[in-house]
C-alpha cells in the first residue's frame, strides 16, 4: 500500500521506517512544522506535577523538573519525558479525557497548581475537567504549530494519480489542513481509492466533509490501535 504521513517530519520518521519494514511505499507530508516559542522554562514553586500533551514541548522541560512528577497525554510523550531524563512518568490512554483522569486520580488541589507545557493551539476538555476537580492548571506556550500552506507537487502527483491507499491522521487540525488543501488543489474528486485512517473520532469529523473511500477511527487513540486499522485495510483490499 501506498500510505501517507501527516506528522510532522521528526515524529513522522520512526513510523515511517516500520511502515516501510511491513512493505509499504511511504510518503511523509508534514502539515504541521513545530518552532519553539521559548527556550527552557523553570519550574514555579509550588508547581506538583507538570502536564503535558505532547512529545512537541518536551525540549522545553526544565533541569529543575526533571524530579517533578509528569503527566503525559500518552505512551510516546511519556517514552520522550523518560529519554529527557524526567524520573516520574505517568501516561495516560492517548486524549484528554484518559489524562483528566489520571490527573484528578493522582493529585489534590491542596498540593500545588499544574503547569501545561504546551503549544499555543490548546484543545478543550483539559482544563474543565480539572477545574471541576478543584485542580489548577497553568499553561506555559512553548512551541507553535505552523500550518502548511501547500501540499508537495509530489503529493499532488500521487493524489491525482488516485494512488495513495490511506492517510493516517493524528489530531483535528492536521486533518483540517490536509481537507482544506486538498480542496484547494482541486482533488477532492480524486479520493474514491483512498482511506482516512484517524487517531479518534474528532480527528475524522474534519474528515467527513469529503467522500474518500472510507473514513476509519482507531479504536484507542494510540498509534499500534491506528496501524490496526491500516492493516486491515490491507486485509479487506
Amino acid at each position: 500500500m501506498h500510505v501517507l504521513i501527516t506528522r510532522p517530519r521528526a515524529d513522522a520518521a520512526a513510523l515511517a521506517e516500520d511502515l516501510v519494514a511491513r512493505g509499504h511505499e511511504v510518503t511523509i507530508e508534514p502539515l504541521l512544522t513545530i518552532e519553539p516559542v521559548a527556550g527552557v522554562v523553570p519550574v514555579p514553586a509550588g508547581v506538583q506535577a507538570l502536564v503535558l500533551t505532547s512529545a512537541n514541548a518536551v525540549p522545553a522541560l526544565p533541569a529543575d523538573g526533571l524530579d517533578v512528577p509528569v503527566f503525559a497525554v500518552g505512551a510516546a510523550t511519556a517514552r520522550a519525558a523518560r529519554e529527557r531524563g524526567c524520573r516520574e512518568v505517568h501516561p495516560a490512554s492517548g486524549d484528554a479525557a484518559s489524562l483528566a483522569r489520571l490527573i484528578v486520580a493522582r493529585c489534590r488541589p491542596a498540593a500545588g497548581a499544574l503547569l501545561h507545557l504546551a503549544g499555543a493551539e490548546v484543545r478543550p476538555g483539559l482544563d474543565e475537567a480539572l477545574a471541576a476537580a478543584g485542580l489548577t492548571l497553568r499553561r506555559e506556550i512553548v512551541y507553535r504549530a505552523l500550518a502548511a500552506r501547500r501540499l508537495s507537487t509530489p503529493l499532488i502527483e500521487a493524489l491525482g494519480r488516485r494512488s495513495v491507499d490511506a492517510a493516517l491522521l493524528f489530531s483535528p487540525r492536521s486533518a483540517t489542513i490536509l481537507v482544506d488543501l486538498i480542496v484547494a488543489h482541486e482533488l477532492a474528486d480524486r479520493l474514491e481509492r483512498t482511506e482516512a485512517i484517524c487517531l479518534s473520532a474528532a480527528v475524522a469529523a474534519p474528515c467527513r466533509r469529503l467522500r474518500w473511500q472510507a473514513v476509519r477511527v482507531a479504536p484507542r487513540p494510540e498509534v499500534n490501535s491506528l496501524l490496526g486499522q491500516l492493516e486491515g485495510r490491507g486485509r479487506r483490499c
